[in-house]
């Protein structure tokens, strides 16, 4: 009889799974720019080195191990959660700080995050932002949401479903990417609270069960502006969409369902690319989940093999599928099968500890109580918006042109390793007429760096980066001619990616594929 984990056992899994999940598969995703053209190949952590654009172009060391944005966000929830007020710390203060130190950061996921940094959220700007933000359909908001799950206090899937969305509408406004949350929410839940053997294909058909608890959006007060923004602001009929994509998510689980009967003859890829995931949608929130689900029904048995097969699958959103398919197994699983190699994943005891601290009866004195017993260890900590902070190292690299980059390592009271950039003009050329760093103010160092750093951009396509966009559907009817017209437009950055889509006349999606490869 197999013994199941304990409840700490089963959230312990969840998370360094999904922190394991996001380091193996980050190398392999297709923005995160590794210099070898074919990802990272192999079965565990490796070193790879990253291509960084703005402010500066530099090449950057990421070592064995180290995780993304998903993993940093998930963190930042969870330490939002360990105050008395989730919704306004993760707003106010985690979102706009995680600017600073952010490892991938997605673009809706920094468009809110800057909009937070001035006081506001997206949905209540201006025109533009409120489109933007509507369209935003990604699975930023899915990635985070695992600690909600952890944490809920009371056995009440109504709250939990309302604090996922209440989450999730910070930085997304589609509904792929609320569904998506969502989902995984009431998925995460089943299985913590399942105390037997999962069957095989359980899972899916409980999600298809579950369908009106997690496809619905919460009936509260809180939500009623936001609902008629939804309906005003948005391009197309907010219900409507809401209504075809829990259609549709609901037909992929059927699928799923039916496909899992098929067992050893069943073929990943190909039903992963049925899913959408090697398409124009493949890092929508609701595409994430559904993969996932898949992913963890099938391997629900051999977690590693289950979190391997989407980390090291070229094509896909590795990192956050890896990571969300992760979080599944772990919250199953239970840590005790994570093998030796993986425990290296960075900041491990951090995470463990933050479960932990999740978990507490008295959120408040347990952290208090962890958090001096560390500080007793150091007397060089920092005080940060986040909490303190202790330098660990420093490392300079060479930037653009007479650019240097500093990029400095840091380590919070809780064990997080965070890795802060600094930009500086380098004016020692040898020329007397050259003004140097200390005659400058820093606003002026900072402009100057800026006009630098917008006259030497450069657009940049490795062989593996030209074999992906020819097999992009909305780029085989554009000629080379009009490709090079809308690179030189975003080299210049006279005009938003959706203006000049408009003016041009192609799909927003084209603009910021070509936008990802500026540099």
């Amino acid at each position: 009889m197999s013994v199941i984990p304990s409840k700490m056992e089963k959230c312990q899994g969840a998370m360094l799974a999904s922190a394991i999940g996001d380091a193996l598969g980050w190398p392999n995703e297709m923005r995160a720019k590794n210099t070898r053209k074919n990802g990272v190949a192999g079965e565990g952590f490796a070193a790879w080195t990253r291509r960084c654009g703005r402010p500066n172009w530099h090449e950057e060391k990421i070592l064995p191990g180290e995780y993304s944005d998903d993993t940093q966000m998930i963190l930042c929830v969870a330490r939002s959660i360990l105050t008395e007020n989730w919704e306004m710390v993760f707003q106010k203060i985690e979102l706009p700080y995680w600017i600073r130190y952010e490892r991938g950061g997605g673009g809706a996921l920094l468009r809110a995050a800057r909009a937070c940094e001035k006081g506001n959220v997206l949905w209540e700007g201006t025109a533009k932002q409120k489109r933007d933000y509507f369209q935003a359909g990604g699975n930023g908001a899915v990635m985070r949401i695992l600690p909600h799950v952890i944490s809920m206090e009371e056995d009440n899937l109504e709250k939990l479903m309302a604090d996922v969305v209440r989450d999730s509408l910070i930085t997304h406004g589609h509904p792929r990417a609320i569904l998506g949350a969502s989902c995984y929410a009431y998925a995460l839940y089943y299985l913590l609270k399942k105390e037997s053997v999962l069957e095989y294909g359980e899972l899916v058909n409980v999600v298809l069960e579950g369908k009106q608890l997690w496809g619905s959006l919460p009936d509260t007060v809180e939500l009623e502006a936001w609902k008629e923004t939804a309906l005003n602001a948005a391009l197309y009929d907010y219900e409507k969409e809401w209504s075809k994509i829990s259609t549709s998510m609901i037909q992929q689980l059927e699928f799923i369902r039916d496909s899992l009967k098929k067992g050893l003859l069943l073929e990943d890829r190909e039903v992963l690319e049925k899913l959408g995931c090697f398409g124009k949608t493949g890092g929508a929130g609701d595409v994430t989940i559904l993969s996932a689900l898949y992913l963890a029904s099938k391997y629900a048995n051999n977690p590693i093999v289950g979190i391997k097969t989407p980390a090291f699958m070229i094509g896909i959103d590795t990192d956050t599928i890896a990571s969300i398919t992760g979080g599944l197994l772990g919250i199953l699983s239970g840590d005790e099968w994570i093998p030796l190699e993986w425990r290296e994943v960075q900041d491990y005891d951090c995470i463990v500890h933050m479960t932990e601290l999740l978990l507490s009866q008295d959120k408040k004195e347990a952290i208090r109580h962890m958090v001096s017993e560390v500080k007793k260890q150091h007397d060089d900590w920092e005080d940060t918006l986040i909490g303190k902070l202790r330098l660990i190292d420093t490392q300079t690299l060479a930037g653009g042109k007479n650019v240097i980059v500093a990029i400095s390592k840091w380590e919070s009271t809780l064990g997080q390793t965070l890795y802060f950039k600094k930009y500086t003009q380098n004016y020692d050329t040898g020329s007397p007429d050259v003004e140097t760093n200390n005659d400058l103010s820093i606003d002026r160092r900072q402009e100057q760096i800026k006009q630098n750093s917008i006259k030497n951009r450069k657009c940049i396509f490795t062989e593996k980066d030209i074999e992906y966009l020819l097999e992009r559907p909305e780029l085989q009817k554009i000629t080379f001619k009009k490709v090079l017209k809308i690179m030189k437009c975003l080299l210049e950055e006279k005009e938003e990616a959706t203006s000049l889509a408009k003016k041009m006349k192609v799909d927003i999606v084209v603009m910021e594929t070509l936008k990802s490869y500026l540099s």
